[in-house]
């Protein structure tokens, strides 16, 4: 049995006068998500937030059991569940016709997490001092690099480096990345939007997620690095801890929240 501890925080960064991105943590379940909206104002926002709370929604109306509290037939019911409310909205709303979002999302089965991931939000595992990026940037720029086109390097300079090539809630359907992650005690987690990840680096993220100390003050550090390293999007953090013994959980506060 595997019991979580998580923490989920949201900044604006320095430079947008707005947050778009919306979190979902929901350790008692196993239940974790992210979401980087687009489209404005009102429609980014609006985009992000629907998505994430009609995928709770729809995994909380399969009524899952404890034999199987997630599979990835539930999840892939729920992103396309998500995908077409967000739709939906954006036909019903004209104001709203270009928006869309991101969505990166960990929901615990019966020994392991089913990552569903659509967008250029993140997730990672770091195990021991290894860091590894779970998902794979749905974007124009990084469909160059797996076609050995571009350079990691000059991907990271390149002016359509944020071209998404697949979001969800802009077409009709979408096609999702579902696939299973093993999970091991002390194993720890992080969901972020392209605001973090676009920022502090590969080794700096692991460097921050290695340090000692509670889900709390990692995420608040995740924030204040990428702001210190210029803020230029909304930053979002989720970070997820690992036991196998439920009294090592208990020492850290477990809760709900969906929020920016």
């Amino acid at each position: 049995m595997i019991y979580f501890v998580a923490d989920g925080r949201s900044d604006c960064g320095r430079v947008r006068g707005h947050n778009e991105d919306t979190l979902l943590v929901d350790s008692k379940r196993g239940l974790f998500a992210v979401a980087d909206g687009m489209g404005g104002h009102a429609g980014g926002e609006i985009a992000s937030g629907l998505a994430v709370t009609t995928m709770f929604r729809t995994l909380s109306d399969n009524k899952r059991s404890k034999a199987e509290p997630c599979s990835r037939e539930m999840l892939q019911t729920a992103v396309e569940q998500a995908n077409n409310a967000v739709y939906q909205d954006a036909r019903l709303h004209p104001e709203r016709k270009e928006m869309g979002t991101t969505l990166t999302v960990l929901c615990w089965g019966l020994r392991q997490f089913y990552l569903a991931h659509v967008g250029d939000s993140r997730a990672y595992r770091l195990r021991g001092n290894e860091l590894t990026q779970l998902t794979t940037d749905h974007t124009w720029v990084d469909m160059q690099v797996r076609a050995g086109l571009l350079t990691r390097e000059e991907a990271e300079h390149a002016r359509m480096r944020h071209i998404l090539v697949k979001s969800l809630g802009t077409q009709p359907g979408v096609e999702s990345d579902i696939m299973p992650v093993d999970v091991e005690p002390k194993d720890r987690f992080l969901l972020c939007s392209d605001g973090l990840s676009d920022l502090v680096k590969h080794d700096d993220l692991k460097d921050i997620l290695v340090g000692r100390g509670r889900v709390s003050s990692i995420t608040r550090r995740l924030i204040k690095r990428a702001n210190f390293l210029g803020g230029r999007d909304n930053i979002t953090a989720v970070v997820i801890d690992c036991y196998d013994k439920k009294w090592h959980a208990s020492f850290n506060s477990v809760f709900n929240k969906v929020g920016r």
